[in-house]
């Protein structure tokens, strides 16, 4: 019995060996795996283009290979001729030359975009598997990378592009048309749209680069406040790839001067041409800024008198630069003739209007 347990053992062990055995070919070495130590995450914004070398060591092998896998992301049908994998492999490249894989985000769209065309949505991010091999060396290396492009951001030209929302004012009947600025490299293969057309209406268009609203836009009496948040943008293949969400106030227009105004009459009287006496003290009226909620601030921008101007270096004329009215300080400097007065009143919208005041300065009897 003893021997016959061992004889089997015997029988398992040699089993165990051939087993073994067959699995290796004579000679061949074993595959190690390597690190790629590229980053696990990238991020641009669309129209960058950025390089990541991959580690010498691995690309001094004579017969290395580097290849591209984007299994892990779904080949979604961006347009009746291609898919989301064709562009990836346009986007990204591996460089034989530099060794270093290059992403274009010209070559593909924003993450979490929706085609207008097609209605087809793009993931949260595009995810690819970088592989390095060599037989000659025997490794293998892989990693994936997960790939995010958010969209560019459009320019209005003229305005603050450093607010988080640039706006302007615009009065009731001037000419709202604002000028969209981006790169060239951007605008090439795209075209301008708005991306919340249903929300706005169809009159505001777009003409080429060129935002238009209508006459009509706003308060059809042109007396109340109207705002409009207008999202224009860049698409190529019906995906937004440059946007920028773009605010503009219509108000009504600004009454400027001084004297009244009777605004349920629409009737205005001006008190802007005075007569003072020569060297006495004198402190106007306020001066009618309407609708009063736009009031700021106002200063002297200048004083002509005879043509020619007053460079005021006593301070006899100062003005309340929250009021706006102006004061004439008791002096003995002055002489006869009209002073005409020009100020400047700055809204709370950052709207400049000018007016003048005119102190005609005689004798007292």
């Amino acid at each position: 019995m003893e021997l016959l347990k061992n004889y089997s053992k015997l029988v398992w062990i040699a089993g165990l060996f051939l087993s073994i055995s067959s699995c290796k070919k004579d000679g061949e070495t074993p595959i190690s795996g390597v690190a790629i130590n590229l980053p696990s995450s990238i991020a641009l914004t669309y129209g960058e283009q950025q390089d990541f070398a991959l580690p010498a060591e691995l690309l001094n092998a004579a017969d290395v290979q580097v290849r591209l896998d984007f299994k892990e992301t779904n080949n979604l049908q961006i347009s009746a001729n291609t898919k989301l994998h064709d562009k990836l492999g346009q986007a990204i490249t591996f460089d034989n030359k530099t060794g270093k894989l290059h992403v274009n985000s010209i070559m593909l769209y924003p993450n979490n975009a929706v085609s207008s065309l097609t209605g087809v949505k793009l993931p949260d991010s595009y995810k690819m598997t970088v592989i390095v091999s060599s037989s000659d060396k025997a490794f293998e290396g892989k990693q994936t990378l997960d790939l995010k492009i958010a969209p560019a951001k459009l320019n209005i030209k003229g305005l603050d592009n450093q607010a988080a929302i640039p706006f302007a004012y615009v009065l009731y009947g001037d000419l709202a048309n604002f000028d969209l600025e981006a790169s060239s490299a951007i605008t090439e293969g795209a075209i301008w749209s708005i991306d919340n057309k249903t929300q706005i209406g169809t009159d505001i268009t777009l003409k080429s680069n060129q935002l238009q609203f209508p006459a009509s836009a706003g308060d059809p009496n042109k007396k109340a406040e109207k705002s409009f948040d207008v999202i224009p943008a860049l698409q190529k293949d019906g995906f937004s790839v440059a946007s920028r969400t773009f605010r503009v106030v219509f108000i009504p227009q600004i009454k400027f001067f001084y004297g009244t105004y009777y605004s349920d009459l629409d009737l205005t009287i001006l008190l802007n041409n005075l007569h003072i006496a020569l060297s006495n003290g004198y402190i106007s009226s306020v001066p009618t800024l309407y609708p009063e909620k736009y009031k700021s601030g106002f200063n002297i921008v200048s004083i002509l008198k005879d043509g020619k101007t007053i460079d005021n270096t006593d301070g006899i004329f100062e003005i309340n630069t929250q009021t706006g009215s102006v004061i004439v300080k008791k002096n003995s400097v002055l002489t006869l003739g009209a002073y005409i007065i020009t100020v400047k009143a700055t809204t709370t919208t950052g709207l400049e209007f000018n007016t003048t005041l005119t102190l005609n300065m005689s004798k007292a009897d």
